[in-house]
């Protein structure tokens, strides 16, 4: 089962469900195809006549579907950063490295009576190979057989382990370079919410990296 994870934040495309440390949404199957499309794209412009195929294939609806849609998935994150970008007179996207994409093997519950009844028997002849222990005299030496608590000794170290590299994957994965979308080819890092196809210049280059500040200009990297 793939999951996506944005800082403590998971969205369970299976479940239809978008996961905060205080709550959990629950999404509409629309929502979720759009979400998922997006996350699968980032860092690429999707217009909203593609996303409105993505959502509701097959149907005709009215194009403020869309924005009921996004409105939605936006109040699920609830977060003041736009995670859903709005490129304006061209669509919608989300920065690279936004979410990770994990996989996760699903729970597997095993009902089988033949297995109970084995474990039973097991049990019942334990019990029977069972034999009174006489009282030991002071001289007796007394052996303890240590390697049942060796044995649970490494699984616990092993889960300590397990879950120390994913505490230091989730918090690598919230340092992310600036959100980069590409544009023709052309990677445009920084403000990407401040991005204006219609207003792009003439003479920006065609290689290289181009950074938008917080009032909009586009200067080239050094």
């Amino acid at each position: 089962m793939i999951i996506y994870k944005q800082g403590k934040d998971c969205f369970e495309p299976q479940k239809s469900a978008y996961s905060t440390p205080e709550t959990t949404t629950k999404l509409s199957a629309s929502e979720t195809k759009i979400l998922q499309y997006l996350i699968d794209n980032s860092g690429e412009i999707i217009s909203r006549d593609k996303l409105l195929e993505i959502g509701w294939p097959d149907k005709v609806v009215v194009p403020n579907s869309l924005n009921v849609a996004i409105a939605n998935l936006r109040k699920a994150f609830k977060t003041k950063n736009e995670i859903i970008i709005t490129i304006k007179g061209a669509g919608f996207t989300i920065a690279k490295n936004t979410f990770i994409q994990q996989q996760i093997q699903p729970e597997v519950i095993v009902e089988d009576e033949s297995v109970t009844e084995e474990v039973s028997s097991l049990t019942s002849n334990t019990a029977k190979d069972e034999t009174p222990v006489s009282t030991l005299d002071n001289n007796d030496d007394v052996v303890v057989d240590s390697t049942p608590l060796s044995h649970f000794a490494k699984i616990g170290y092993g889960a300590c382990i397990i879950a120390v590299l994913a505490w230091i994957g989730l918090w690598t994965s919230s340092w992310q370079s600036p959100p980069c979308v590409s544009v023709n080819n052309q990677q445009i890092c920084g403000n990407i919410e401040l991005l204006n196809l219609n207003e792009l210049p003439k003479d920006m280059p065609t290689k290289g990296t181009v950074y938008i500040d917080s009032t909009g200009k586009l200067h080239e990297k050094n």
